[in-house]
């Protein structure tokens, strides 16, 4: 059976099935700055839209959209810091829906990004 996820940064490198852990490693790579956004896609989608990725902000918050297939399905957030990015990143990831409690999420429309 093949990778059912994608992890993705900005240097190119990329990981099927990351654990939390290495979700973790890789956000703090953003944080330190070394990589400029993480992605990880669902490979079910072979449409590539499918996706929640982060990215650091330069007051410190974290950027994280998430995306369900089609632009009317794409939603963003920003949290205060690598941490709580983290959790959202690997809650999508593995409960398929952010669960982090008072999160707001805005939907994304075409040409807001």
């Amino acid at each position: 059976m093949g990778a059912i996820l994608r992890a993705q940064n900005e240097s190119g490198q990329t990981w099927d099935d990351p654990s939390e852990d290495l979700l973790f490693m890789l956000i703090e790579d953003v944080e330190r700055g070394d990589e400029a956004f993480l992605i990880v896609e669902d490979l079910a989608d072979s449409t590539g839209q499918t996706y929640v990725q982060s990215i650091r902000m330069s007051d410190g918050t974290f950027d994280v959209e998430r995306r369900e297939g089609t632009p009317d399905r794409h939603y963003a957030t920003n949290v205060a810091d690598m941490r709580v990015a983290h959790a959202v990143v690997t809650s999508w990831a593995f409960d398929a829906a952010p669960k982090v409690e008072s999160l707001v999420w805005s939907q994304l429309r075409f040409g807001d990004q």
